[in-house]
């Protein structure tokens, strides 16, 4: 049994072509980024992976992009949005976060204003797009108003940071909303839980999902394994003892990061 409130949790870091393959042969939903993917996987892996009824969640890279001090490179990254949405015909099985700049609202909303019309004819294919909701001069559900009348619709997820000094809990408890996806965070700590005790308080049948890198905490373990997997023709070691961890460690049975 999950203990955990999502309705689904992506095991993220998998954008490595070995790693997604673990996913493919677990049925795990996975999370990758969008600039590390390759073509094989935009066009073989991702499509093979959602028609067998696997969930994914692409990632643009702006907060690693934050993190780094790098500039982000949004033209490749709306390349592959449209590559994945071409090739999974626009499945609801597929989430995708649409831009933002981390810890500026403003900016962020700039980027909205952009590209609106993209942003609006992927949330028309069919996939989930997560539009991520910066603290700012905006309070949390004025922002989300402001979003819905600038798209035009609120069918898109509403994505919440999960660091502590992005949305608190006082400001997640201003929002209704019908889905709600926490950035970079599966295990509930005390501030992720009263975020998430705060966005069901006024959205009790809302869609919850989350995301985190449940491989970073596992990268040692997985090394080991990988040492003791006999080789074999069309498997790489690597994949084998990702997927052994994945059916024993995995989010889907409930082990948090």
């Amino acid at each position: 049994m999950n203990p955990t409130p999502w309705n689904i949790a992506y095991h993220s870091g998998m954008s490595s072509q070995s790693d997604f393959q673990a996913c493919i042969k677990t049925g795990a939903p996975a999370g990758v980024v969008a600039g590390l993917l390759t073509t094989q996987q935009l066009f073989g892996a991702i499509p093979r992976f959602i028609r067998e009824g696997g969930s994914l969640f692409i990632d643009s890279g702006a907060f690693s992009a934050f993190r780094k001090g790098e500039p982000m490179q949004w033209k490749r990254v709306f390349q592959v949005y449209g590559l994945v949405i071409s090739t999974t015909e626009g499945s609801p099985k597929v989430s995708i976060v649409a831009p933002d700049v981390v810890a500026d609202q403003p900016a962020t909303f700039a980027l909205w204003q952009e590209h609106r019309d993209l942003i609006r004819s992927w949330i028309d294919s069919g996939v989930r797009v997560i539009v991520p909701l910066q603290t700012g001069p905006m309070p949390a559900d004025q922002l989300l108003q402001a979003a819905i009348e600038l798209l035009g619709t609120d069918r898109f997820c509403a994505g919440i940071p999960s660091n502590e000094a992005a949305m608190s809990p006082a400001e997640c408890s201003l929002l209704r909303h019908h889905d709600f996806h926490i950035l970079g965070r599966v295990k509930l700590n005390d501030e992720v839980a009263a975020k998430v005790a705060a966005l069901k308080a006024n959205s009790p049948d809302a869609n919850l999902t989350a995301d985190a890198n449940w491989l970073r905490s596992r990268t040692r373990k997985a090394g080991r394994l990988r040492e003791a997997m006999p080789i074999q023709m069309f498997e790489s070691r690597r994949t084998q003892a990702v997927t052994h961890l994945l059916r024993e460690e995995g989010y889907v049975i409930g082990v948090e990061a």
